[in-house]
C-alpha cells in the first residue's frame, strides 16, 4: 500500500511538472504576436517587418541620398524608429528632432520653420524617385511627430530606406536611418 501511495505521489508530481512546462511554453512565443503555424501576421508581430530602422537627424556634411539633399540647417534627435510592415503599414516616430544652433528668427532647440513632416520609402535603383510616400503629418515646435498611413509596396524593394522631409517637399530631408557616435 505504501509503495502504491509512493507511486501516485511521484506521478501527480511529473504531471505537475509537464503541465507546468506546457503553460510556460504556450504563453511564451517568442516576441511574435501572432501564430506563424496558422499563417496568422498581424500587424504587431515581428515576422511581419520588412525594414526597421532607427533615424538621426541629417547634418550639413551629409550626401544626397537618391537625389535628395539633406536640409539647410543641422538636425539632432533624441530618438526615432521607421518601421515597415508588409501589408504596407508604415510608422514612424520621431522625439525631439531638432535644429540645435540658433537660425533666422528661430532659437535653438526648435523644429521651427518646419510644421509638418512627411516619409518617403527608396529602393534601389535610385533612378525612378520614391516608391511610396506618406501624408505630411504636424511636427512640434520641440520636434516631435507620429506618421501613420499604409503605403502601395512595389513587388520589388531592394536596398529600401526611408527619409524624412520637411513641410511636405521631397527636395531634402532632414532624418534618415543610420546612428551618430
Amino acid at each position: 500500500m505504501r509503495r502504491k501511495r509512493s507511486v501516485l505521489v511521484a506521478l501527480a508530481v511529473v504531471a505537475a511538472a509537464a503541465a507546468l512546462v506546457a503553460a510556460v511554453a504556450s504563453a511564451d512565443d517568442g516576441g511574435r504576436k501572432g501564430n506563424d503555424d496558422q499563417g496568422n501576421r498581424g500587424k504587431g508581430d515581428d515576422a511581419a517587418k520588412i525594414f526597421s530602422a532607427a533615424l538621426v537627424g541629417s547634418q550639413l556634411a551629409d550626401p544626397a541620398i537618391h537625389g535628395v539633399t539633406r536640409g539647410g540647417a543641422p538636425w539632432v534627435m533624441k530618438r526615432g524608429r521607421a518601421q515597415l510592415a508588409a501589408d504596407g503599414h508604415i510608422k514612424i516616430q520621431l522625439r525631439g528632432l531638432v535644429i540645435p544652433i540658433a537660425h533666422g528668427t528661430f532659437p535653438a532647440n526648435t523644429a521651427l520653420p518646419v510644421t509638418t513632416v512627411s516619409a518617403s520609402l527608396f529602393c534601389a535603383p535610385d533612378s525612378t524617385g520614391p516608391a511610396a510616400t506618406t501624408k505630411s503629418v504636424p511636427i512640434s515646435a520641440d520636434g516631435n511627430a507620429r506618421i501613420t498611413d499604409t503605403l502601395t509596396l512595389p513587388a520589388t524593394c531592394l536596398a529600401p530606406t526611408v527619409l524624412i522631409h520637411p513641410n511636405g517637399g521631397l527636395g531634402a530631408y532632414i532624418a534618415l536611418p543610420g546612428w551618430r557616435s
